[in-house]
């Protein structure tokens, strides 16, 4: 009895022994099965999208700038070194690679922002469609942000119609006049006016009133008018002249831009390369060519060329298998297509003029790319068909002339010309603020400033876009920009917020007593020459949150890049400083990385 007592207490203690293991074993089985969280509940990606809204966008062809701000605002990093591993969709978007942020590692950290730009072109449909919407998500080693809607307005159609046509619908010679016809319908449903019908044309230097100063349009009614062009001997060199025009009055704005293509008799009825004119390419930088050069090689403008890309940046220094963007082929001359640089091993006899009518090169381009120097059985980079017109007045006149134009006198210093006061005679179409589109500059130092033999130059400003503040006394200056003791000048094409003014450059030529416009300066925005053959240029991005100064030394006349102190801003009171040093061997090192305080800028 005493025994079977025994036996059950023990049992009872084992049973209640294994009872407590199961009770703490499951309590534990408990614990290990909470989930650990993975790195997408880590991680959080963040995108907000900027949009430059300074100007209205009612013109096929204008160029949308965005700027896509990427950031981990999550509590742990990220992997996304590796090309790829940031994308974006919904747009086409560069992105730097993470290792250009942050501490530079290849982890996307928590705070870390990743700025991406991107440049879309308006087309015909987003104006009649009234806006240009994109819904973007940003994904980063395959963790995604919320979707953004990004949406930016266009100017509705107006309510005026135009038509244009010419008469002939081809050309010659230099000097034929070209009979621009316009027609002007009003499409809305109530009367327009009394008002003065006005017709702006890129080709004419004024605008036209079309009709009667009290002129009343009725729904549907049109109103004609005609303007004369005259051949040039510049247009003589492309396949065509096109030119836009608008028509405005009764209190609206524009109509949408028209044109009609012009065709030169004289000229190739096709471009060799067989690309449609108008439209967007993308190109693929070859060694040797710079941007300006291949706008040329598409005949297209080179500031929309540098506007439609955003990623390069120095547009002075792309690399070959670089690939950029080439919007509105043929706008601006003649499609040739590629290759755009070829080269020529200099014989002797050979000339810069000899070497240039063989490739139809611009001899002062061709100059420039191969810093002056040729050498019998040396190899030159040729600019090919890049060349151009431009008369040169060898009479000196008794009187500047007048209309729409602008006498800006500046006193010149110049080797072997007389000392006095010179005038450039700026002509062009001028809006109502006083600036002005700038077609022609017409140099003069006149009998009654100077003894005889003073300077008289004509220039036609190469096709870029101008919008110069000539009530400004900084809109045309000049100085010694190449460091030879004679004086040049520069114009600024206009002037937008910040440092970023650009300029086109004239730099004078003792041996032809002219002034040479120079591309290659042309990327030197709000210039600076403190002496010892440098050149200080200023310059900002990201609406002010990246600015700069590029430093250049002038060897040869041609300014080369040296150095290049970037600041970045990190938050409201850091910025990150860095300073790259390039040498005469195509190499560069960073001289300078820190974070200091924002310094004043």
């Amino acid at each position: 009895m005493i025994k079977l007592i025994r036996s059950f207490a023990l049992s009872i203690v084992i049973t209640f022994a294994l009872a407590s293991c199961s009770f703490f074993g499951s309590q534990n089985a408990a614990l290990k099965a909470q989930p650990t969280p993975s790195l997408s509940d880590l991680v959080k990606i963040e995108l907000t999208i900027q949009t430059d809204n300074a100007v209205p966008f009612n013109t096929v062809g204008q160029i949308i700038k965005y700027v896509y701000n990427i950031k981990n605002a999550g509590a742990t990093g990220v992997p996304a070194g590796t090309p790829g591993n940031v994308t974006v969709t919904g747009a086409t978007v560069t992105c730097p690679d993470v290792t250009t942020i942050g501490n530079k590692d290849g982890t996307f950290d928590a705070n870390e922002i990743l700025t991406c730009a991107s440049a879309y072109i308006v087309t015909q449909d987003d104006l009649n469609r009234g806006s240009v919407t994109n819904i973007v998500t940003a994904t980063v080693s395959g963790i995604s942000s919320a979707p953004v809607t990004i949406a930016v307005v266009t100017a509705p159609p107006s309510v005026l119609k135009l038509i244009k046509t010419a008469s002939p619908a081809t050309y010659d010679r230099v000097g034929q006049i070209i009979t621009y016809t316009y027609v002007i319908t009003n499409s809305g449903t109530a009367p327009l006016g009394p008002a003065q019908f006005i017709i702006s044309d890129t080709g004419i230097s004024a605008p036209i009133n079309c009709g009667d100063a009290a002129a009343t349009l009725a729904p549907n009614a049109t109103l004609s008018c005609t303007a004369t062009y005259t051949v040039t001997q510049a247009d003589m060199g492309v396949a065509s002249v096109s030119t836009n025009a608008t028509a405005s009055g009764g209190g609206l704005g524009a109509s949408q831009a028209t044109s009609v293509v012009v065709t030169s008799a004289a000229a190739p009825q096709s471009n060799p390369a067989n690309l449609t004119a108008g439209s967007s390419i993308k190109h693929p930088v070859a060694d040797g060519e710079w941007l300006w050069q291949i706008a040329r090689c598409y005949g297209t403008d080179p500031e929309k060329v540098s506007q439609a890309n955003l990623q390069l940046s120095n547009p002075n220094q792309i690399s070959p298998g670089t690939t950029v963007t080439v919007p509105n082929i043929g706008s601006a001359g003649k499609i040739y297509g590629p290759p755009c640089v070829g080269t020529h091993t200099v014989q002797s006899g050979d000339t810069w003029n000899s070497i240039a009518l063989k490739y139809n090169a611009d001899p002062t381009v061709l100059q420039m790319v191969n810093s002056n120097a040729m050498a019998v059985g040396s190899v030159l980079k040729v600019p090919l068909n890049s060349a151009s017109t431009g008369g040169v007045v060898t009479t000196i006149p008794t009187t500047i002339p007048t209309g729409n134009c602008v006498d800006l006198t500046r006193n010149v210093t110049l080797a072997g010309t007389p000392a006095g006061k010179t005038h450039f005679n700026v002509c062009g179409q001028t809006d109502a603020t006083g600036n002005m589109k700038i077609a022609t500059i017409g140099i003069r130092q006149l009998p009654a400033d100077v003894a005889t033999g003073g300077l008289s130059q004509d220039i036609t400003l190469p096709v870029v876009d101008t919008l110069t503040p000539l009530n400004d006394v900084n809109s045309l200056l000049v100085g010694d920009m190449n460091y030879d003791g004679n004086e040049d000048f520069r114009v600024a094409m206009r002037s937008p917020t910040g440092p970023n003014i650009p300029f086109l450059y004239y730099i004078y030529d003792p041996a032809t007593r002219k002034f040479i416009y120079n591309e290659i300066y042309g990327s030197i925005t709000s210039p600076e020459f403190p002496g010892n053959f440098e050149i200080r240029s200023k310059w900002q991005k990201n609406e002010g949150k990246r600015w700069g100064i590029d430093t250049y030394k002038v060897i040869n006349n041609i300014p080369t890049l040296t150095q290049r102190e970037v600041w970045d801003t990190i938050d409201a009171t850091q910025a990150k400083h860095t300073i790259k040093v390039f040498n005469a061997d195509g190499t560069n090192q960073v001289t300078v990385d820190e974070t200091i305080p924002i310094p004043a800028h």
